[in-house]
């Protein structure tokens, strides 16, 4: 099973790579911070089957979602895809890398999470922002 996948609906939920902010110092700083906090997806992918790995990387993921500070008008949205990272962090530091099934375990519960309105709603709302408020 290719780990990436498991986080790939996510990669999509904040297109900021390479975008600053336009003006607004709220905005700047937002986009810097999720900027290097998505950079963050392309180690995840590059990281094929190594469990270990993916474990670490879904914990810096997490760590930058949750200190990102983002503007109030996305505030909620950010927060929500900041617990689902929390979440999957969380699940898979409770898990052995070396057990297949109880990893593969913790990432289905994820997807089935990632699925979810209340995150694909979030994602969307925070994608408008971006895409207002960010440049590439």
């Amino acid at each position: 099973m290719r780990l990436a996948h498991a986080v790939a609906g996510l990669v999509l939920v904040v297109p900021l790579a390479a975008c600053s902010g336009g003006g607004d110092d709220d905005a700047t700083t937002f986009c810097e911070q999720g900027e290097a906090t998505l950079a963050q997806f392309d180690a995840v992918g590059a990281l094929g089957d190594d469990p270990a790995g993916f474990a670490d990387a879904i914990t810096e993921i997490s760590k930058g979602f949750a200190d990102a500070d983002p503007p109030s008008a996305i505030a909620d949205d950010w927060s929500t895809i900041s617990a689902a990272f929390a979440d999957l962090d969380q699940k898979l530091q409770g898990v052995d890398p070396d057990d297949q099934e109880a990893f593969a375990t913790a990432l289905n519960d994820f997807s089935e999470q990632a699925n979810s309105t209340a995150l694909s709603d979030a994602s969307d709302r925070v994608s408008t922002y971006v895409s207002e408020n960010c440049t590439e």
